[in-house]
């Protein structure tokens, strides 16, 4: 780059700020996988079942989608409606945190029918380090109780842009500076 392009700050911040979006758009996901212990039965009647699982502040991302799986040990109040077993997911542990309602269904299941996936994006651009609660409760009548075998969190999250590029932006402000500096020191020839 020629000395006027680099002297000139409007055009030095137009070619970091272009260069910081750029990186920052090749910034990879990290899959954070977790099997929080909690299980146990479900049981009828509208009684509450509940689990909660704390990830510490380790993930400096934001997240990009969400999925459970959770393993039940029937699927006998599997109705995908208010009949059976219905779900809540939490992120956070305040009433106004964000959360997802949900109803396992047989037709949405795999494995004998048993495992439920679910995939959630309501979550998307948040940040995952806080308390993940699972509610599950049943309003069937069947005379089966169902149970909650396991469960697992997965959590995709790519690093957020921002501070991505602020990194960028910085590291390049930097080293222009610096090489303006070492141009004016150097004795002409």
């Amino acid at each position: 780059m020629n000395a006027t392009f680099m002297n000139n700050p409007t055009k030095l911040t137009v070619l970091s700020s272009l260069l910081a979006a750029l990186l920052s758009l090749s910034a990879q996901a990290g899959v954070y996988q977790y099997s929080p212990s909690g299980s146990g039965p479900i049981p009828q009647g509208g009684t509450v079942f509940s689990t909660e699982f704390a990830i510490p502040a380790s993930i400096e991302h934001v997240i990009t989608s969400v999925e459970i799986i959770l393993t039940f040990n029937d699927k006998a109040s599997l109705t995908g409606d208010s009949t059976g077993i219905q779900g809540l997911f939490n992120l956070g542990t305040d009433a106004g945190d964000p959360s997802k309602g949900f109803f396992p269904d047989v037709t949405r299941t795999s494995r004998g029918n048993r495992i439920y996936d679910l995939t959630f994006s309501d979550f998307n651009g948040l940040d995952p380090n806080n308390t993940w609660a699972l509610v599950l409760w049943d309003n069937s009548t069947s005379g089966i109780e169902n149970g909650l075998v396991s469960w697992t969190l997965d959590i995709t999250a790519v690093p957020e842009p921002v501070t991505e590029a602020l990194i960028c932006f910085g590291a390049l402000a930097a080293g222009t500076k610096l090489t303006a500096r070492c141009r004016k020191r150097r004795p002409p020839f």
